[in-house]
């Protein structure tokens, strides 16, 4: 995932991914962990940012963005992950 580390445009939307980044993880925490499916939380993730975003532009960033985010996740590539939590300010580990 090294064009991850060279998308500008998440730097410049850092202070919206992480507002919504902070407001998926408010959501996930209402959800029982039974139903903490990769589908539903793909699910839950598209719903924030619908609910958080007005503009089409700040969207395409965020819905890249966090397909960035799941991929390294499932992927388990520390690497991009670094990266991605920096721009979230996230020190949690997945």
């Amino acid at each position: 995932m090294e064009q991850v580390a060279y998308n500008r445009s998440y730097d410049e939307h850092g202070d919206l991914i992480n507002s919504v980044y902070r407001a998926f993880q408010d959501r996930c925490q209402e959800l029982p962990d039974e139903t903490r499916t990769k589908r539903r939380l793909r699910h839950l993730i598209f719903l924030t940012i619908k609910e958080q975003t007005t503009s089409h532009a700040e969207r395409f960033v965020l819905y890249h963005f966090f397909s960035d985010f799941f991929k390294a996740v499932e992927s388990d590539d520390q690497a991009a992950l670094a990266v991605l939590k920096q721009i979230i300010r996230d020190e949690k580990n997945y």
